[in-house]
């Protein structure tokens, strides 16, 4: 399958790495006069052949690799002109026995790795004196037991590498000598169980690989003398519940792998048991520790905060009427918690701060009942009531920072005195359970300005009873200058448009709509709007009530000019303009919505924009040395699924359930595998369909579970959490305890290197050179990056899960029930079946929200970013309808550009009447929109370029800015001019990052900045192409109206014409005047903004 475009990238530059060659050749025969040159000249000539050459300090070659097909015998010749060197690998299958003879003088060896080559029996003969050598690759060679005989004399032997040969029982007996042995890799050889007696006697022995051998299990008692192993691997073998005893009779052992083998679930009970503190690593089918969730998910954690409570009683009078009632004993959360509210106290400038004030300290916003309680009670005189503090205090009859909070004798302090009276009790564990808030009239429509409504607000328990709150509750409104509200909630007009009441009480959020028409046009008086889809009438419904006329439509001229720019981030060519000018179908723009959803240019520009949202960023992947490569597959990934039109609900999960390997795949099958994916020949496709991406949790600045709270509810949901890791939130259901039962969900996501991969990962940085050869972060890259592009295994870093502990782990999703996330394997699993059901559908309306606010400059939620319940949308019934058919029609990223673009709300004109002109939310009109940072740099460059190559924009997205990805965190990883005009870094969780406001700098950079000017005269540039062919005066007047279609995607009007024309005549030559003009229109509003 062809690599995706964003994979070519990585892998011509792993191919760049991996080839380096230099223009001076070194032939097989070794010249006379070597021996006259330094050591560092001879190896600046092997660099042709050599893929690694890394020096000591004094000059002389301390390591080098050979991996190229140029590589022959005679080029291992050359290595005895190194004799400190102490690091060699060859890896090169054309190797024989011949070149490996010029080892023999290496003597200063102590790691060598001769993996893949050709050597055979005889060839090790030359290994024998290398009496410093530590490490030994000899994997997938053609060695038998024979010529084990040749390294029983390698006493310093630490580690051996053997996997993949035809190494019987008899071999192992040469190794009996080797008692410096700690890690021995027989992996795929024919070893049974009688060969184990054999590694008895080697007492320092720590890694034991045996997977894919001959292992039945009774042979593994022999192990038992081995009082240092750590890792033993039986993969792929025989062994069954039989060697249960077997291997628990090796008790230092940490780490078991036992995937593919004879073993039941009851079995790795068994051996868990006796091994309690060992990790034992097997097939997901047995791992034992987890019940496995089959319910699809629509129930996990539901919550039942929505349900209607039974036979709901009638309406309780207010607590202020009611305290008459001597019998009448308030209740700390339904009314005095919510009066330290409403009276300011719990406040964050008040005795909410971290700090409290005066030592008396309560939950921020009142979200801990029981911490409040605690503190109450020391302000609280239960038998003398009257001198509690908690009475004196609000009145300032004592000291009082606060002020007056109520005065003595008041309904307020009658409620605290009733409470304190009947014993100050906290908040019962039957006691009824808050369910929701009905706040009425639930839409407040003014005439005239200073009218007034009482609002009303009603708590609804779990035991049915409701009750007027509304002396309780908070009230806020969103636009002073619509209507404001009083602390009684008596909502008065202020001003002409609409606005939002939100009233608090307890845990309830409730939003109440006031408006006041901007004109007499409502009702029958309304005009005949057309309304020609779902969007338009949803839309018009709500401008019909503020008296409120959308503008006409965009001419075709702008139409085409927006929906390009949004769309493909591009500017449409002259042929477009005039193709599209000139057709007089009546669905022209629908067709031409349909052609540019499937040009490239669409790919790109929205892979890009997912791109931002998920954080694709290599300075953020610096955890490991691939960061570049892994950041390239990020960008392929997402490309081909906007390009397949993946629906977000498949992008995500695939993104939130991820991990770099599955359960039941060793880790050295896993880097084998990942190498493939970078491999410059023949390589695998990271991007494929049926392939997770896991790199969304290798970032570095989400590696904490708070961090990956907080990511993951700005990107999947739109939520900002932050707030609640702290304190209840302020603008919504959320409390500190919400938060911290929300992030266990993430505790057991890690990434770097899981227990069970440790030592294999140690293992291989060892066999390439790492650290101590390699022993900086950029030759860590450098060879890593050119072993990856050939395809071979580095110790790539991984995204795991740990397995549940078989303790309890109580979680919470948001607004749901609490579940045991033992119950498991990934505790991922229950968040994103959550996600796809939850009631509040936060999922799909953060991304029909956000993708509705790239079109329309505001959200209808706003900002996008930020979904609470005291940010209520401007238009529900319009958002309710995009998620549900969203939701509907399998979450498609396509179905929801294409009805957007086709609604006629979106192609109104920007062109306000006298009704909507101070409309900014209600989209009756087009708002002017400055030119996102990559679009409108492209947008300069485009209208600048040629004809021929302008000609072929459409077609081809090479070396476009709308491609371009940050490579760090730092500024300088982007162009300047993209800096300039605010394209995010994809370091914050904020939509924010991205900047659209206007800048001084970005009008001076288009005036007068170095870059801006050269592309005016550029080589390939359109002022270059007219100087070469050069016009005459009777062309002015064409030119002048190709430099308007060029910049303004429109011809010039009459007066414009006049004065461009008199201008040009009036220059030293026509391109020096087409050059004036064509720097005008690129300084002007109308260039730089979409409208």
């Amino acid at each position: 399958m062809p690599l995706r475009p964003a994979m070519q990238f990585v892998v011509a530059a792993l191919l760049a790495l991996s080839s380096l060659s230099t223009n001076i050749s070194w032939a097989d025969e070794k010249p006379a006069a070597e021996e006259q040159l330094t050591e560092k000249q001879l190896a600046v000539k092997l660099r042709g052949r050599a893929t690694n050459v890394q020096f000591n300090k004094d000059d002389t070659v301390r390591l080098i690799r050979f991996s190229k097909p140029s590589v022959t015998d005679e080029t291992l010749k050359h290595l005895q002109s190194f004799p400190k060197i102490d690091y060699l690998a060859v890896v090169c299958p054309q190797v024989t026995d011949t070149g490996i003879e010029n080892v023999a003088g290496l003597t200063n060896l102590d790691t060598l790795l001769l993996s893949t080559t050709a050597v055979t029996d005889a060839g090790l003969a030359a290994l024998k004196d290398l009496s410093k050598l530590e490490r030994l690759y000899l994997a997938d060679t053609a060695i038998t037991d024979a010529g084990l005989k040749h390294l029983a004399g390698l006493e310093k032997l630490t580690t051996l590498s053997l996997e993949r040969t035809d190494i019987t029982d008899a071999g192992l007996q040469q190794l009996s000598g080797l008692k410096n042995l700690e890690t021995l890799l027989l992996d795929g050889t024919n070893i049974t169980d009688d060969g184990l007696a054999h590694l008895a006697v080697l007492g320092k022995l720590r890694h034991l690989y045996l997977s894919n051998c001959k292992i039945g299990g009774p042979g593994v008692s022999h192990l038992k003398p081995l009082e240092k192993l750590e890792s033993l691997s039986l993969s792929s073998n025989a062994v069954g519940n039989d060697a249960v005893k077997v291997i628990a009779a090796v008790p230092s052992l940490k780490h078991v792998e036992l995937y593919e083998t004879g073993f039941t679930r009851e079995g790795i009970v068994k051996l868990r048991g006796a091994l309690p503190k060992t990790g034992v690593y097997v097939s997901l089918e047995l791992a034992a520790t987890s019940k496995t969730n089959t319910n699809g998910g629509a129930n996990v954690g539901a919550t039942n905060a929505t349900e209607t409570p039974p036979n709901e009683g009638a309406i309780q009078a207010p607590i202020e009427q009611r305290l008459a009632d001597a019998k009448l004993v308030p209740d700390l959360q339904r009314h005095v918690i919510p009066l330290l509210g409403r009276l300011g106290c719990n406040g964050r400038s008040c005795h909410g701060s971290f700090q409290g004030q005066g030592e008396f300290r309560l939950s921020m916003f009142g979200y801990d009942f029981e911490m409040d309680h605690k503190n109450l009670l020391e302000r609280v005189d239960l038998k003398q009531t009257d001198e509690s503090l908690i009475l004196s205090k609000p009145t300032s009859e004592d000291e009082h920072g606060g002020g007056v909070r109520f005065s003595p004798g008041s309904w307020q302090q009658n409620l605290l005195r009733r409470w304190i009276k009947g014993g100050a009790r906290s908040v019962g564990e039957k006691s009824a359970q808050f369910m929701r808030l009905d706040v009425s009239p639930t839409e407040l429509v003014f005439k005239n300005e200073g009218e007034e409504v009482q609002l009303r607000v009603v708590s609804v328990w779990s035991d049915g009873s409701r009750e007027d709150v509304t002396p309780l509750a908070r009230f806020e409104s969103k636009n002073d200058a619509v209507a404001k509200v009083s602390p009684s909630g008596l909502v008065t007009s202020t001003g002409q448009g609409d606005a939002y009441i939100i009233t608090f009480y307890d845990n309830g959020i409730e939003s109440t709509q006031a408006v006041l028409p901007v004109s007499e046009q409502v009702g029958d008086k309304y005009p005949a709007v057309p309304t020609p889809t779902p969007i338009d009438k949803h839309v018009v419904a709500k401008l019909k009530k503020l008296g409120v006329t959308p503008s006409a439509l965009c001419t075709d001229e702008e139409f085409l000019r927006r929906v390009s720019l949004d769309l493909v981030g591009t500017l449409p060519t002259l042929k477009e303009l005039r193709e599209f000018l000139a057709a007089d179908s009546p669905d022209k723009r629908s067709k031409k919505i349909e052609e540019l959803l499937q040009r490239p240019a669409y790919v790109m520009w929205w892979t890009t924009k997912l791109c931002d949202l998920t954080g694709s960023n290599a300075g953020y992947l610096g955890g490991t040395e691939m960061a570049q490569p892994m950041a390239a597959q990020w960008r392929a990934w997402i490309e081909r699924r906007v390009q397949e039109n993946v629906g977000w609900d498949k992008i995500v999960a695939d993104i939130i359930l991820a991990r770099s390997r599955p359960r039941d795949q060793p880790y050295s099958e896993f880097i084998n595998q990942q190498s493939q994916f970078t491999r410059r020949t023949d390589g695998t496709d990271f991007a494929a369909l049926d392939n997770p991406m896991p790199h969304f949790w290798m970032k570095d600045n989400i590696r904490l579970p708070r961090d990956k709270t907080l990511a993951f509810g700005y990107v999947f949901m739109g939520v900002r959490l932050e707030c609640a890791e702290c304190h209840k939130h302020p603008f919504d259901q959320w409390s500190k305890n919400d938060f911290a039962q929300f992030t266990q969900f993430f505790t057991r996501v890690k990434a770097g290197i899981s227990p069970e991969a440790a030592a294999r990962h140690e293992q291989m940085r060892n066999m390439l050179g790492v650290p101590v050869k390699l022993d900086t972060a950029a030759l860590r890259r450098q060879s890593y990056l050119r072993i990856a592009a050939e395809g071979g295994a580095i110790p790539w870093k991984e995204v795991y899960v740990d397995p549940p502990t078989g303790k309890p782990q109580p979680a919470k999703l948001l607004g749901g029930n609490e579940i045991d996330l033992n119950d498991f394997e990934d505790p991922r699993e229950p968040v994103m079946q959550w996600m796809l059901t939850e009631p509040n559908r936060y999922f799909a309306k953060s991304f029909v929200n956000r993708i509705w606010a790239n079109y329309f400059n505001v959200g209808i939620i706003d900002p996008p970013d930020d979904l609470n319940l005291a940010n209520p949308p401007s238009n529900k019934a319009l958002l309710d309808y995009l998620v549900d058919e969203f939701i509907a029609r399998g979450y498609d990223m396509k179905w929801l550009h294409r009805t957007i673009t086709n609604s006629r709300t979106y192609q109104l004109s920007w062109r306000p009447n006298e009704t909507n002109r101070g409309d900014d939310r209600n989209y009756s009109h087009a708002i002017l929109r400055r030119l996102p940072a990559e679009v409108a740099v492209d947008a300069m460059i485009q209208a600048t370029v040629n004809d021929a190559k302008l000609a072929i924009t459409h077609k081809t997205t090479a070396s476009r800015k709308i491609g371009q990805h940050p490579k760090s965190y730092q500024t300088r990883s982007i162009d300047f001019s993209l800096l300039v005009f605010g394209k995010p870094l994809r370091s914050t969780n904020c939509d924010c990052e991205r900047q659209s406001a206007p800048t001084l700098l970005q009008a001076l950079y288009i005036r007068n900045d170095q870059e801006m000017l050269e592309r005016l005269d550029r080589s390939d540039g359109w002022l270059t192409q007219l100087k070469k062919s050069k016009p005459k005066p009777e062309q002015v007047d064409e030119l002048i109206a190709q430099a308007y279609l060029r910049t303004l995607s429109r011809p010039p009007g009459k007066t414009e014409l006049s004065d461009c024309r008199e201008h040009i005549t009036g220059s030293a030559d026509i391109i020096d005047g087409l050059r004036d003009l064509l720097w005008a229109l690129l300084n002007t509003q109308e260039f730089i903004t979409n409208h």
